[in-house]
């Protein structure tokens, strides 16, 4: 069956404004129950709507994350971006990376990952 490919777009407008104002639990929101996240920086997956959130919620709270493409196919949203966030260096460079959403048939984020080069992040957020 599959998610029509304007309600997936849409989840990504909503994706994107959650992250620009920082509101965390709201973007774990848009996660199914037992939806998972892998990170290139964690060791192991995060699994379950309420550990996303507990996750989440430490972020930086400013996020400004620049898509330079996406894609959709079938019920994947994958974006390649370049990101700056408040926990940053002023003379830091933005980073980049990619990320890849898979969405259920009700529309809910099932998976998500996310990878970038760890090293220009540390770089970024170093004092």
């Amino acid at each position: 069956m599959g998610i029509e490919r304007g309600k997936i777009e849409a989840a990504y407008a909503e994706i994107r404004r959650l992250t620009e104002m920082g509101d965390w639990s709201a973007w774990a929101d848009l996660f199914a129950e037992d939806g998972t996240y892998i990170n290139s920086m964690l060791k192991e997956p995060i699994c379950g709507r309420e550990a996303l959130r507990k996750f989440f919620v430490a972020w930086p709270s400013k996020v400004v994350n620049r898509p330079e493409w996406v894609v959709v196919d079938g019920n994947r949203l994958v974006v390649d971006w370049n990101e700056r966030h408040n926990e940053m260096r002023a003379d830091a460079p933005a980073y980049r990376g990619f990320q890849t959403f898979v969405f259920n048939d009700d529309g809910l984020i099932a998976s998500y990952e996310c990878m970038f080069d760890t090293a220009a992040v540390a770089a970024a957020t170093a004092p």
